[in-house]
């Protein structure tokens, strides 16, 4: 992987630019990590970086428990004793990963879904946070950011920096990707109004660089699920399965699946499959043997 490196955003806040974004709050010499990167190298970047600065690592907050935001909490905590924290959703997918590929298949995942994209280490969460308030013994707030995982949270700073998990996408990411992973399509879109009246002086997405304005990237992700949602409502013109959805989401976007992209993908079908029938949109009905969707009339 890339050599990672510490970058100073304001004040006791800093931030590690990864594939998925790590954020470090300091206080004394205990530093407090937002997330932990993707695996155990990222661990061990991250660990040599704070040990530089004479900084000991006290506390890992995970945003949620998706594999690229937890992949080094095994090896920081072994080597540290470090605490770590989360909601307690996300805590039983941290202590115990195999629950993710399980989840998104929908039964006991076999090796090729067991891969480290989707199931990290386990490590032992010490403290269960609400995704609303003040996390112990730290100045540091979370904020509900429900939509892309089941409670998600933010994490808000003393120096008016905002890290945002995985509540908003790059344009870049969103050009090339198109379907992001979403567990509940109503709260993100109420996460992405949400966002729209969060103050902060510097905003950090995990899968975008920080900035000083997000209103932009909100548009732009607000317009991508609205975008997806109508082709797959389209895609619903006619009797459809699941994967008479899917496969046209793939024809239509250009991705070839493998284990770890059907997973994601199907389970995020589903999510917009239940979006739309929820707004009745569109409707289900079971046929020799096949759950069969199709639009509403």
């Amino acid at each position: 992987m890339a050599k990672l490196a510490i970058e100073h955003i304001k004040g006791n806040t800093y931030m590690i630019s990864s594939p998925a974004n790590i954020g470090i709050y300091i206080q004394g010499d205990d530093a407090v990590l937002i997330d932990s990167g993707n695996d155990k190298e990222s661990g061990r970047q991250i660990l040599k970086l704070l040990g530089e600065r004479g900084w000991k690592l006290k506390l890992i907050v995970n945003t949620h428990s998706n594999a690229d935001h937890i992949g080094g909490n095994a090896f920081l905590q072994e080597r540290t004793e470090c605490e770590i924290a989360a909601t307690a959703l996300e805590a039983s997918f941290i202590t115990n990963p195999v629950l993710e590929p399980a989840f998104l298949f929908g039964g006991f995942p076999d090796d090729d879904m067991r891969n480290k994209f989707l199931m990290a280490k386990p490590s032992r969460v010490t403290h269960i946070i609400e995704s609303e308030g003040t996390i112990p013994g730290t100045p540091l707030e979370t904020l509900s950011l429900k939509g892309h995982y089941m409670d998600m949270i933010g994490i808000i700073t003393p120096d008016g920096v905002a890290f945002l998990a995985d509540s908003l996408f790059s344009d870049v990411i969103l050009s090339k990707y198109h379907l992001t992973y979403l567990y509940d399509v109503k709260s993100q879109l109420e996460t992405l109004n949400r966002l729209r009246s969060l103050k902060a002086d510097i905003y950090v997405p995990s899968h975008a660089p920080a900035c000083e304005d997000i209103s932009l990237l909100i548009d732009a992700n607000e317009s991508k699920i609205r975008e997806i949602a109508q082709v797959i409502l389209s895609l619903c013109s006619e009797p459809a399965t699941l994967d008479d959805i899917l496969s046209g989401l793939c024809n239509r976007y250009g991705i070839e699946l493998n284990a770890t992209q059907y997973l994601l993908l199907s389970n995020t079908a589903k999510s917009y499959l239940s979006y739309l029938k929820t707004q009745g949109y569109a409707v289900y009905e079971f046929k020799e043997g096949r759950m069969i969707w199709q639009k509403s009339t």
